[in-house]
């Protein structure tokens, strides 16, 4: 029955081969019979020869390299008490073949594993045989091809269905052509052309019919190291995870590196390095910071998950062309920069298109900017902030320093904002301006000084001294002839009205219940002259109702202008000595006549210190004055 089923597993090897195109010159076909132990690879006695015509005893791979064959449920151990093994096309169907601990297997052809077969590198007890003892130590698998042809060589063909276990074990590929490394699970992966002369590629991904590679993913678990010459693959398919820490790539003096359109994943939990090179896309996971060890460029798409840290350290990392997408952290040390293009809009409103014009600035106008660049957003857990600087030229120049927040803790979208003020000086937070002009901003990437925005629009709006930018709100009134004022009526003021309160409460004090009648009246009498006192300074300090003036005022009035309208001003508040003592009218916007317009203010409810417009006259208070005095 073992002859019949070696004959069929044989027939089914040779088919193989035919279907992957590999060459082999084997003279002598092992095939495994388990007629000895049935275990141990180097019992001469679990291998039948009789098919060859030979009646020699021996097992393969002790010195020659053969074909060998190992039919189905078998569990083959290669020891470590003899020499290394050696073989040319090797297939596993059905059966279980280990590598013990420190001995290496050698394949010069193909190692195919079919079925639900399994191929373990490493073995603590070479004697033991459960399956629970398989995939422990480090068996070494040496795959070697050299094949120049056009079609690629696989040298470890492993279907889905197959097991195979890395163990703490290195697998070396080594070729002259393009060899296909198969899509599994490593713990040392090493690749090593024949010659250095020409570049040597290894393609990631098992063939199909017709060379296909499939979708898969590659894991080195400890070291991946590509030698000289050699070049990793990956085409646009298969991914490559590095789960191991430190330094888990190995590159020669001059390979070609990564050559991929997939993914490359640092997933290590514990701190790693990120080897120098270019990445069509990258990603980083896992609780633990993953270092650049030098500049480093992205082409398609970069992530750092949440809970990773990528530490760009004092090096440059490229993601022109790339999305860069942050949930985790991402920090810089001196000199450390992220070259990606911010894109900046000017506009009129938060998160608004760009605009070319503000139009009529006189009724406070807002400038807003925003900027985009996902390298900017270095900490997802909060808002980050950037700066840019807001020019206004007109009749003064004005340049104030605008912070931009993060719209969200990991939006990358920074928008900032400032109000356009009518002043005849420069007042920090507010942009002033003097008539019409154009505003601009300037925005500088604090990652790469070389990435600069900027964007300009032009408005128009009141100039100091004169009408309107071309859009004033209107003409402004004929100065009328200065109304008659009243006299002063012969009141006491307010402070002497305060002083004598303050005498007859001392007064009130001193009083006891053997106080004569005398001094209650006297000081009865004093409470009563002072409320007629108090009745004529309130008199005194209420404004008068509707007088009539002739007054329209259209635009703003701010500190530092001289207008027409500031006569008229001057004359308005006047009428209120308690606003506006000095009375003067002199068509200059002075400090006298910002403390009358605060007063002004603060009296009707309009501003008040540290509000907006406190002190200049915009649209609520040219309303009240209007009421007031038209």
């Amino acid at each position: 029955m073992l002859k019949k089923y070696a004959f069929f597993a044989g027939l089914a090897l040779a088919f193989a081969f035919l279907f992957l195109n590999v060459t082999y010159v084997g003279a002598v076909t092992y095939t495994w019979d388990g007629g000895g132990d049935a275990v141990t690879w180097t019992d001469p006695n679990n291998w039948d020869l009789s098919q060859n015509g030979s009646s020699l005893l021996s097992w393969p791979g002790a010195s020659t390299t053969v074909d060998v064959i190992i039919g189905a449920n078998a569990r083959v151990r290669a020891t470590t008490t003899l020499s290394d093994l050696n073989v040319n096309n090797l297939s596993i169907n059905g059966s279980i073949l280990t590598i013990a601990n420190g001995a290496t297997l050698t394949a010069s052809g193909t190692i195919s594993l079919f079925g639900t077969s399994t191929l373990a590198l490493g073995d603590n007890d070479a004697d033991t045989n459960a399956a629970s003892a398989l995939g422990l130590g480090s068996g070494v698998l040496n795959l070697y091809m050299s094949n120049e042809t056009g079609v690629s060589p696989t040298p470890l063909n492993l279907p889905a269905t197959a097991t195979f276990t890395a163990a703490t074990s290195t697998v070396t590929y080594r070729g002259n052509g393009t060899v296909i490394v198969a899509t599994t699970t490593f713990y040392n992966l090493t690749l090593t052309p024949t010659s250095t002369v020409l570049t040597r590629t290894f393609q990631f991904g098992q063939p199909t019919v017709g060379q296909t590679p499939q979708t898969a993913t590659t894991t080195v678990s400890n070291v991946f190291t590509i030698n000289s010459a050699a070049k990793a693959d990956f085409g646009g398919m298969t991914d490559l995870v590095l789960s191991g820490s430190g330094t888990p790539v190995s590159m020669g003096s001059n390979n070609s590196g990564f050559i991929q359109t997939s993914k490359v994943v640092y997933s290590s939990t514990s701190a790693t390095n990120i080897a120098t090179g270019t990445y069509a896309n990258l990603e980083i996971i896992g609780a633990a910071t993953k270092t650049l060890l030098g500049a480093t460029t992205a082409t398609s798409t970069v992530i750092v998950a949440s809970g990773a840290t990528m530490a760009i350290s004092t090096y440059t990392f490229t993601a022109t062309g790339a999305t860069w997408t942050n949930s985790g952290t991402v920090t810089e040390e001196t000199g450390g920069s992220i070259v990606l293009a911010a894109v900046g809009v000017l506009s009129d409103s938060a998160g608004g298109d760009a605009v070319t014009t503000y139009g009529n600035v006189d009724d406070l106008k807002v400038v807003h900017v925003q900027i985009t660049d996902s390298t900017l957003n270095l900490v997802a857990a909060t808002a980050d902030t950037q700066t840019a600087t807001i020019t206004s030229t007109s009749g003064i120049t004005d340049s104030e320093t605008v912070t931009l927040t993060e719209t969200g803790v990991a939006t990358g979208i920074f928008q900032g904002n400032i109000t356009f003020r009518l002043s005849g000086s420069d007042v920090s937070g507010q942009l002033d301006y003097q008539g019409g002009g154009t505003v601009s901003y300037t925005f500088t990437d604090s990652q790469e000084s070389a990435d600069t925005e900027t964007a300009s629009a032009s408005f128009t709006g009141t100039t100091a001294g004169g009408g309107g930018g071309g859009g004033g709100g209107g003409a402004v009134a004929a100065t009328p002839a200065t109304p008659a004022v009243p006299a002063t009526p012969a009141v006491p003021t307010l402070e002497s009205v305060q002083g004598k309160v303050v005498s007859v409460i001392a007064k009130v004090a001193k009083l006891t219940k053997n106080s004569p009648a005398t001094e209650l009246k006297a000081i009865q009498d004093e409470i009563l002259a002072l409320l007629i006192e108090l009745k004529a300074v309130q008199t005194a300090q209420q404004t008068p109702a509707g007088v009539a003036l002739g007054f329209n005022f259209v635009r703003p009035l701010a500190l530092g202008l001289r207008h027409a309208d500031i006569n008229n001003l001057q004359e308005a508040l006047k009428t209120d000595s308690s606003i506006y003592p000095e009375g003067l009218v002199t068509g200059y916007f002075g400090p006298a006549t910002l403390r009358a317009v605060q007063k002004f203010q603060e009296k009707y409810g309009i501003a008040s210190s540290g509000t907006p417009g406190y002190g200049n006259v915009g649209p609520a208070t040219r309303a009240k004055l209007n009421e007031l005095f038209k």
